[in-house]
């Protein structure tokens, strides 16, 4: 395993945690860190969430998120002691939504049988 995906893992478990336990924002529902991307020089972060509910709730949860990050940032910081942090920048993960749907079509098609 190289050191990218090594310290994308790291971020993903400590992101998680973080918003479990530590945010605070009623905006956030229920989210799930599901992927991290760090860039190649290190300087972006991509996360990838689940959000259940709506689509309103999961705008909600994503500009949450967003204004939460500076917050996650400073504590990834001192939790992972890097020295530099890079830029958050989260994004809603469809993955699961198209898996459901695809279930969907599958037991469709079998009750049709």
């Amino acid at each position: 395993m190289d050191r990218t995906r090594k310290a994308e893992i790291d971020l993903k478990r400590e992101i998680s945690f973080l918003i479990n336990t530590k945010v605070k924002d009623p905006r956030i529902g229920f989210v799930t860190v599901t992927d991290t991307k760090l860039s190649v020089d290190h300087k972006w972060l991509d996360v990838f969430v689940s959000v259940m509910g709506e689509e309103y709730e999961i705008k909600r949860s994503l500009e949450g998120l967003k204004n939460c990050g500076g917050f996650i940032k400073k504590n990834l910081q001192q939790r992972l002691k890097l020295r530099n942090m890079p830029v958050i920048k989260f994004l809603y993960d469809k993955s699961i939504d198209n898996g459901m749907r695809i279930s969907e079509i599958l037991d469709s098609l079998e009750k049709d049988k």
